[in-house]
């Protein structure tokens, strides 16, 4: 239940900063940024102590309804929504793709399958640290920042970008090993 609850508020409050920095044009809080990475630290920990008893069992059901649900998330022209990092279209664009992301790893918890999915949950982390890196890098409202450019924000962007295809492509993976 704490996992749980640490999830939807990691989840909540990173929206929050995303959407509160893109309105301040690079002004972020640094708490915020703070409670995401110390809410994150625990749940590898937490989610090697989740039983294991009915994860292959849940593992196959968690990719058939997630996996197209993170494949609609990305559909459609979205080529150029994220030239510019900072642009509100892509601070609206990266914020529903982390949401997604985000509602796989609270599914994983309730399901108490973290354990079956040890790729899955790396690729969220790696998600969450995106999505952390680029509220506190002030990189909502830039509009110097390109993806082409290799900057930090850049990075961030083409993370939370990629991050619903390889989440679902570490589903895939995790309940294939899990068999």
């Amino acid at each position: 239940m704490i996992e749980h609850l640490g999830g939807l508020m990691r989840r909540t409050t990173t929206a929050a900063v995303l959407l509160v920095g893109l309105l301040a044009a690079g002004c972020s809080s640094g708490d915020d940024g703070d409670d995401g990475k110390s809410g994150a630290a625990p749940a590898p920990a937490a989610s090697s102590a989740a039983p294991s008893t009915s994860e292959p069992a849940v593992a196959p059901t968690l990719s058939k309804e997630w996996q197209p649900k993170l494949d609609a998330a990305t559909a459609g022209d979205h080529d150029d929504v994220c030239k510019t990092v900072g642009s509100t279209a892509c601070v609206t664009y990266i914020t529903e793709l982390a949401e997604v992301v985000y509602d796989v790893r609270d599914a994983i918890d309730t399901a108490g399958a973290t354990a079956a999915y040890p790729e899955t949950m790396d690729a969220i982390q790696d998600v969450e640290d995106a999505s952390a890196g680029y509220a506190e890098g002030g990189c909502a409202g830039s509009s110097e920042a390109t993806l082409a450019e290799g900057s930090a924000c850049g990075g961030y962007v083409a993370t939370l970008l990629t991050g619903p295809g390889i989440v679902s492509l570490t589903m895939t993976t995790d309940e294939l090993t899990a068999s």
